[in-house]
């Protein structure tokens, strides 16, 4: 029996919104507001190439995690491991949702693939503040062979950590200890502290993902040095403690967090020290503290700090900072959200009934919000469970510098090790002198670029038609390109130039921009400037290594079976209907012409014939390419089928053209085939005439085999460029599954 996954996410503050092509200057901002999150909610985490990858957005107020009102713009890129864009999304965040997807082509290669997304505004605080989640993507055409490899024992790291920051001479300290192995994974470990001539101090095991703590205490004129079992060849030393610190030393009952100061036994004069607690660069409250002895606890109720992470500083009289801790405070157990089910077993095809129940208002009463739900078999997570959810990113992994492993893995209870005692280690060793909101180094006295990125800016310059200087004055009109486009108006400055701001664009939109000079003569040029809407170079690999998603995804080889099995079963019913299956059939032939293309790579792999509508709305066929035929993208370079490293050959008519294929006059072209690298480079081998990039054959309706020397007419102060837009998020197909078709069959259900 199969199981599958149910993961959802809950947002509030949602509200529709009627897209304009304009958007309109509403959008709430908020001075006091100096971070934000951006999470994405994807389905899952391993894939096959033709598969989709669906996800929904959500910019959060980065103080309360509250949805961003308003609109801004999201941009989500799917980068391979060398930092190449595979494809990209630019999304509008309504109310602070929005939601898309990527479909992956089918020659999408084997391996580690990263999901980024950010808006303009994020990106002034670095890398680490962008949202980053790997993805694996297996390979469904071969079945994978069974591995055995041993694991591997010899490469180890330990870090040791004294908690509050540094350790105190004759006092006692708690150390927290992280060990992990050479691919970055916590390993679990045994070990003891022993001083200069040998003598076992204190033994340490770790608890949970290589993590541990011990105490100890540092004696004037001793060495120690930390030995792991199973790992002669790794000795740690530690440096001498300081004689005059304070440690400080965290633990928390039902209601209450309690802190213990502790310092040299051997002092005796009187400190004057203030413990200060704040929350997300807020402080909440300070206490002063007249230390005397030893030990000093102090204890603060619990219900005073807000959920999340929360920093306790230690300063003294100066205001020097003696010792800091990050704790982490759960007020409750209770879940926000509560999903039950009609049943626990079901048939294929058998409808599933939910009850969402919210555990945020009085029974009785009702609340406005929305819902991100994946349902996907369990065996799409990787081994180690699901990686990230909304919880653990807003709360753990957004909050912290550096890699969490498993993050999600954190806010579940297991049978040898609580919640708390996880997100405590955590704290501990992550969050070591490593808090995101820590010392803030972006001078907020100014305003910072990206808040009021919403929407697509259109700008250029007009100049005179004959000469080339600039026209001021000039009236420029954006539209109307159909009839649902808003005409927008502008004059050129003492430059020439315009600029329209705020646009909403769907998709691949043809506009027209039309432009006069102060005479109301259109014998001027328009220069277009494209504005970049993403960044032109994605973080290149190295970068990935040192962000929080960089440890590779494993594929379990029980996924890679199923995705083997899934594409055998989909080739076996991918058939016209009325079609026989017949067996291998060998042909051969000699190469005679290379004017039938057809006939010598055998038929096409995809084949379009163009309407009019495809004529009128795209300005030449290679755009036509871009935006109309899946797993074609533009690199920048010009376009290629799926993840080849080169272009595509281009033949018009069974010949390849003198000139650039965009030449060509849409009118007279009849119909666009497609083959596949893949399939060239398993039938002709790799070094096959357009092989490794695959080619693409153009057939006019004259079929000539050369250019028409009919162009379009050229209309002085006009241009009608086509904008990358908006892309359009695709609605589910959810169909009504029949009774009779409950019981399980074998032919793959494709609904």
């Amino acid at each position: 029996m199969k199981r599958i996954f149910l993961t959802v996410t809950l947002t509030l503050l949602i509200s529709p919104c009627t897209f304009c092509q304009v958007i309109p200057d509403i959008a709430i901002q908020d001075d006091d507001i100096l971070f934000e999150k951006l999470y994405l909610h994807i389905d899952r985490e391993l894939y096959s190439p033709g598969d989709d990858i669906w996800f929904k957005s959500y910019l959060v107020n980065g103080t309360d995690n509250r949805l961003m009102p308003g609109f801004r713009n999201i941009y989500v890129q799917l980068i391979a491991n060398d930092g190449r864009v595979i494809d990209q999304r630019l999304l509008l965040s309504v109310n602070g949702v929005s939601n898309n997807d990527f479909h992956l082509p089918d020659t999408l290669r084997k391996g580690q693939y990263v999901i980024r997304g950010y808006t303009r505004y994020l990106q002034n605080f670095g890398e680490e503040s962008l949202f980053y989640q790997r993805i694996a993507v297996s390979e469904a055409t071969d079945l994978p062979e069974s591995e055995n490899k041993p694991e591997e024992q010899n490469t180890i790291d330990v870090a040791f950590l004294p908690e509050g920051g540094s350790p105190v001479m004759n006092a006692t300290n708690h150390i927290a200890f992280k060990a992990i192995n050479g691919k970055g994974q916590g390993i679990p470990v045994k070990g003891k502290i022993v001083d200069e001539t040998g003598l076992e101090i204190a033994t340490f095991e770790s608890r949970y993902k290589g993590m541990g703590t011990f105490v100890m205490m540092p004696r004037e004129g001793k060495k120690y040095r930390a030995v792991i079992d199973g790992y002669p060849d790794f000795i740690f030393q530690f440096k001498e403690a300081k004689t005059d610190g304070i440690a400080l030393h965290y633990r928390q009952d039902a209601n209450n967090m309690q802190f213990i100061l502790s310092r040299n036994i051997k002092s005796l004069d009187a400190n004057n020290l203030t413990l200060a607690v704040s929350h997300r660069g807020e402080e909440l409250f300070r206490e002063e503290v007249e230390m005397t002895g030893f030990q000093y606890p102090v204890e603060i109720y619990k219900g005073f700090f807000p959920m999340g992470i929360s920093k306790i500083t230690l300063f003294d009289a100066q205001h020097n900072v003696q010792a800091e801790r990050l704790v982490f405070v759960r007020n409750s157990d209770e879940k926000t959200l509560r999903i039950t089910s009609d049943k626990t077993n079901y048939h294929s095809g058998e409808k599933v009934e939910l009850n969402i129940k919210s555990l945020l208002i009085p029974e009785g009463d009702t609340l406005q919000g929305g819902l991100s739900v994946a349902v996907v078999n369990e065996d799409y997570f990787s081994g180690e469970g699901r990686n990230q959810t909304i919880e653990s990113y807003l709360l753990l992994d957004s909050e912290l510098k550096g890699p969490i492993e498993s993050p999600a893995s954190y806010f579940t209870d297991e049978e040898n090790i609580s919640v708390d005692e996880k997100l405590d280690l955590a704290m501990m060793v992550n969050g070591w002198r490593n808090y995101y909101l820590n010392d803030p180094e972006t001078d907020f006295s100014n305003p910072l670029p990206g808040r009021d990125d919403v929407g697509l800016t259109l700008q250029g310059e007009v100049k005179t038609l004959w000469g080339g200087k600039p026209v001021e004055g000039g009236k420029v009109e954006l539209g109307p390109f159909s009839s649902l486009f808003l005409i927008l108006k502008d004059t050129t400055d003492e430059s020439g130039r315009f600029s329209f701001n705020r646009l909403y664009l769907k998709d691949s939109a043809q506009i027209m921009v039309n432009a006069v000079n102060n005479r109301s003569n259109n014998n001027v040029e328009i220069f277009y400037e494209s504005i970049p809407a993403f960044d032109s170079v994605a973080p290149v690999a190295e970068r990935l290594e040192t962000n929080r998603a960089a440890r590779d995804i494993q594929i379990p080889e029980k996924f890679e079976r199923s995705a083997y099995y899934r594409y055998l079963a989909e080739r076996e019913f991918k058939l016209e209907e009325g079609s026989i299956l017949l067996k291998e059939v060998e042909v051969k032939a000699e190469l005679k012409s290379p004017v039938n293309i057809t006939g010598v790579y055998g038929f096409p792999d995809r084949s379009y014939t163009l309407t009019d509508a495809d004529r009128e709305n795209y300005s030449d066929i290679l755009r036509y390419l871009e935006f109309e035929v899946p797993g074609i993208v533009d690199y920048g370079d010009g376009i290629r089928i799926g993840s080849a490293k080169k272009g595509p050959t281009i033949f018009v008519d069974g010949y390849q053209p003198a000139s650039p294929a965009d030449l060509l006059s849409m009118d007279n072209i009849e119909k666009v085939e497609i083959i596949h690298p893949s399939r060239l480079s398993s039938l002709m081998g790799v070094n096959a005439f357009g092989g490794p990039g695959g080619v693409i054959i153009i057939l006019t309706k004259s079929g000539f085999g050369k250019f028409n020397d009919e162009f379009k007419r050229i209309i002085h102060g006009r241009i009608t460029p086509r904008v990358r837009g908006f892309r359009q998020a695709r609605e589910f197909y959810s169909p009504k599954y029949p009774l009779a078709e409950q019981d399980p069959i074998d032919k793959p259900d494709q609904r």
